[in-house]
């Protein structure tokens, strides 16, 4: 079915002899697993041969359901996995947070006993913490995500042209 993924959703494309072919194997499939029989075959073939567009292929077609798992699968492959925060990021994140927690427990638990007030002394840990792990996921988010992506439609581009 792959050479008619390159329609798209255009339903007025002409159609040709390798397609036809394409879709004689879904009605043979349709067969095999008893969604229709013999009579019904020849008779969709015929029309299925003289079809000149995609939609009038999908008439014949519509009510089979490894026609339906084939639009899904064209759906599916239409639809672009969503690029989600790499691991490292996840990793820098929470190894930042472990020695913030620490230092400011550290700083709380001094001021609460002495009872006065005390230099909140952990800002000297916690702003080159948080700066460094701010421009890293900037960088990711701005500079490195994009590019993935990039490469990511570009072999999704490549293999559909392959097909």
């Amino acid at each position: 079915m792959s050479s008619l993924e390159r329609f798209g959703g255009d339903r007025e494309l002409r159609v040709g002899n390798a397609e036809r072919a394409s879709l004689t194997e879904l009605l043979r499939s349709a067969v095999d697993q008893g969604y229709i029989d013999l009579e019904e075959y020849e008779k969709r073939v015929d029309l299925l041969m003289a079809a000149k567009t995609v939609g009038e292929t999908e008439v014949v077609l519509q009510d089979l359901p490894s026609y339906q798992r084939v639009l899904q699968a064209q759906a599916d492959a239409h639809v672009p996995e969503k690029l989600h925060t790499p691991e490292w990021i996840k990793w820098l994140w929470a190894g930042v947070t472990i020695p913030i927690g620490i230092v400011t427990g550290v700083w709380g638990f001094v001021y609460f006993l002495s009872g006065s007030h005390q230099y909140f002394w952990p800002l000297w840990v916690v702003i080159p913490l948080g700066v460094v792990a701010s421009v890293l996921t900037v960088a990711e988010r701005t500079i490195i995500r994009p590019s993935e992506e990039r490469k990511r439609l570009e072999r999704l581009r490549r293999k559909r042209n392959q097909n």
